[in-house]
């Protein structure tokens, strides 16, 4: 077994680690039985309107990605994007579901590298567009939290905007290409890496030159995160969760950001955790908030087991 392999394993026995010890410290300071209980009382039609909005923004999820690939058949992106939902939750690290997308549209359309360059890039409009309803949820929100927090989500995407926006500049971008290069010249361990980050540069560059297409990918972004809102909303309101809008606004994006940290087992506990302190700044109980984190892991659940049964339908049908 080489170096690598073992640091592999290490890196995935400290996630699972990670998440058991949160889910520990929960169960201590928790009530799961009536959380649990909360949960198997929930009606039948309430979990069936939940999965239903769920499949709407999976479409949405599809339909984004098809934004930056017209000429793309939608059913390999279909595919890619199940397969990408099953490994999220199979494997830990939420990079082995963007790894397995990629991987997927590579393979039943033979464009390995345009898949990596407009996963990441698909990422980054879907990014912006969720700092920007979160940065609308901190200047409106009624919550008593540190001021810095608006700040600091402002600086991001302004930040974000200009490095992105600089690949424009020959110079820049010839800047970006240079260090890639360097970089492969160093060891040829990264050699893959640095074909894959020359090629998200220079397909970021031609879709620079697009901007009602990158326009149309973030409105898109806006609108799934619309359709995650409403899901939480729909929660709190069967539940009698005192959240607003506006809270939401800004509680899904740290949230969603903390659990992409690749540092447990698809974000269980990590995620749990945070939604507990982000909800408890808007007076929401831990046991409350609790319920909200294991219905967003029952949608989680169900997009793995849609991806496993076309990861099954493909295998039955070879």
């Amino acid at each position: 077994m080489n170096s690598s392999h073992e640091k592999n394993i290490l890196k995935n026995v400290i996630k699972i680690a990670v998440s058991v010890v949160l889910v520990v410290i929960l169960y201590f300071n928790i009530d799961f039985d009536y959380v649990m209980h909360e949960i198997e009382i929930m009606p039948s039609w309430f979990l069936a309107c939940v999965l239903l909005v769920t499949v709407a923004g999976m479409g949405i999820e599809v339909v984004k990605w098809r934004v930056l690939l017209k000429d793309v058949s939608v059913v390999p992106l279909i595919k890619a994007y199940l397969y990408g939902n099953f490994f999220t939750l199979a494997l830990p690290g939420q990079l082995f579901g963007e790894a397995a997308k990629m991987a997927t549209f590579g393979k039943y359309t033979n464009m390995y590298d345009r898949s990596i360059a407009t996963v990441v890039i698909d990422k980054i409009t879907g990014l912006v567009g969720l700092m920007m309803f979160g940065l609308f949820g901190l200047l409106f929100t009624r919550a008593e939290l540190p001021g810095a927090l608006a700040g600091i989500m402002l600086a991001f995407i302004a930040g974000a905007f200009v490095v992105l926006l600089s690949m424009r500049v020959e110079k820049v971008r010839g800047g970006f290409l240079s260090l890639i290069e360097s970089l492969r010249k160093r060891t040829h361990k990264l050699e893959k890496f640095c074909d894959s980050a020359a090629g998200v540069v220079m397909t970021w560059r031609e879709y620079l030159h697009k901007p009602g297409l990158l326009a149309k990918s973030t409105a898109y972004g806006l609108l799934l995160d619309a359709v995650l809102i409403l899901q939480y909303m729909m929660v709190c309101r069967q539940y009698g969760i005192p959240a607003s809008i506006i809270d939401l606004c800004w509680i899904l994006p740290m949230v969603n950001v903390v659990q992409a940290l690749p540092i447990s087992l698809a974000g269980i506990g990590i995620r749990d955790v945070s939604m507990v302190a982000m909800f408890a700044y808007v007076g929401v109980s831990a046991d409350s908030a609790m319920i909200l984190a294991i219905v967003l892991l029952m949608i989680i659940i169900f997009q793995a087991l849609c991806g496993l049964a076309c990861i099954l339908w493909d295998i039955a049908r070879r």
